[in-house]
């Protein structure tokens, strides 16, 4: 049988990859609500993954670069994790789901840093990431909407029932197909074979670069913000009291807006950065995160609401993706992996990490009678602190319009 060529087999992994991620995390916060959480509980099993960030990516790139192939590295993780997620599925107190999820994060975490290394490595042209990396965004909505679907039947044959939590067994069943698929990836081997086992802290030496150091700082206070949003918009959403009322599959459609729009985007994004520069296309992510919380704390009309979702492929796309071909070319071909560790580091780790345990403080704080939440407050913090962000980055970021080019 005649081999793909490395730019499908790379979409085909991202593609993968986030169909696991999405399944397990699209509905996790509806279904905690469902299961009587507070907001702090829910923040809590949300920031294992934060957790996971902080713990192991950088050992993880570590791995990959000095003594597994990337793609096996990868493949162990994903199966492993299969079998934690069913776990998962199965509690119903807070403490087991925690511990479930906190163990899932550490094996599941160090996987976005190294799939990112790994389509680094055989692209050979940065210009074709977006182009590659566009598959997970079709992940995420295709199985946002597959989850839709099958709460649409569940709300037609059994109302009463909540089967919110059966992303996490779907999510189960795909990190096992995940974890089979990884070994069929292009060879990538360890880059160096300096054994130390403290090599992944030469990864903070890059901070000593200033846009490295300005990008890491925004990248972390921005990821604080996310949790506002990542962990009570579906809630919001499905709140009939003081938020639209909807429906759950009808929410989880909506929020895969947030998305759909990553999939025309993200083939354009090197046309972008070469047009715009790499300052202003980051900020502009910032920018678009700062515009849909602020929607969301006007709470009205719906279709502004709705519309305002597909805001975060923006954010996604300029500010994230944008942000990892950033770490490549600052990065020495010999610590790009470890490169991605510290951006997961910041991204997925250390920012979310606090946003975590402010968000689900401010959630609790403006609980209402009734069970509902003064929503206007809670979306109104990560709005105004994004809008500074975006202010603060624009004025110490140095990176000029060519930078993809000249470095």
């Amino acid at each position: 049988m005649e081999e793909l060529p490395p730019t499908k087999r790379l979409a085909a992994m991202f593609f993968l990859q986030n169909l696991v991620w999405g399944a397990q995390v699209v509905l996790l916060s509806g279904h905690m609500a469902a299961l009587g959480f507070s907001g702090q509980q829910i923040s809590y099993v949300a920031a294992t993954s934060s957790l996971g960030a902080i713990l192991s990516p950088l050992i993880g790139g570590w791995l990959a670069d000095r003594f597994l192939p990337g793609q096996v590295f990868a493949g162990i993780c994903y199966l492993l994790c299969a079998p934690l997620l069913y776990l998962a599925w199965q509690q119903t107190e807070f403490l087991p789901l925690l511990a479930a999820m906190f163990v899932f994060a550490l094996l599941h975490m160090p996987t976005a840093a190294v799939t990112n290394a790994i389509a680094f490595k055989h692209l050979h042209d940065t210009h074709l990431f977006g182009r590659v990396r566009v598959w997970g965004s079709i992940g995420w909505v295709g199985i946002s909407w597959a989850l839709s679907a099958y709460l649409r039947l569940w709300e037609g044959w059994s109302p009463a029932e909540n089967h919110l939590g059966d992303g996490l067994l779907v999510a189960a069943i795909l990190a096992l197909f995940m974890g089979l698929y990884c070994f069929c990836l292009p060879s990538t081997p360890p880059l160096r074979r300096r054994h130390h086992p403290l090599a992944f802290l030469e990864a903070f030496s890059l901070l000593r670069q200033r846009d490295f150091a300005v990008l890491f700082g925004a990248t972390f206070l921005v990821a604080a913000m996310s949790p506002f949003s990542q962990n009570f918009s579906f809630i919001f959403f499905t709140d009939a009291q003081n938020g639209p009322g909807l429906a759950p599959s009808t929410t989880s459609w909506v929020l895969s807006l947030g998305q759909l729009l990553e999939i025309p985007l993200m083939p354009f994004l090197g046309a972008c950065i070469a047009r715009l520069g790499m300052k202003w296309v980051i900020a502009l992510g910032i920018m678009a995160q700062a515009v849909r919380s602020a929607i969301l704390a006007l709470g009205q009309p719906l279709w502004l609401l709705v519309a305002a979702q597909g805001l975060n492929s923006i954010f996604i796309v300029c500010f994230i993706v944008a942000a990892m071909v950033v770490v490549e070319r600052l990065s020495p071909a010999d610590m790009r992996a470890q490169a991605q560790g510290l951006l997961v580091l910041g991204l997925r780790g250390l920012g979310p990490l606090c946003g975590h345990v402010i968000s689900g403080r401010v959630y609790d704080h403006f609980a209402l009678a009734g069970g509902t939440h003064a929503w206007g407050w809670i979306f109104f913090i990560p709005a105004v602190i994004s809008l500074f962000i975006a202010l603060l980055f624009v004025a110490l970021f140095r990176g000029d319009g060519n930078f993809i080019e000249k470095t």
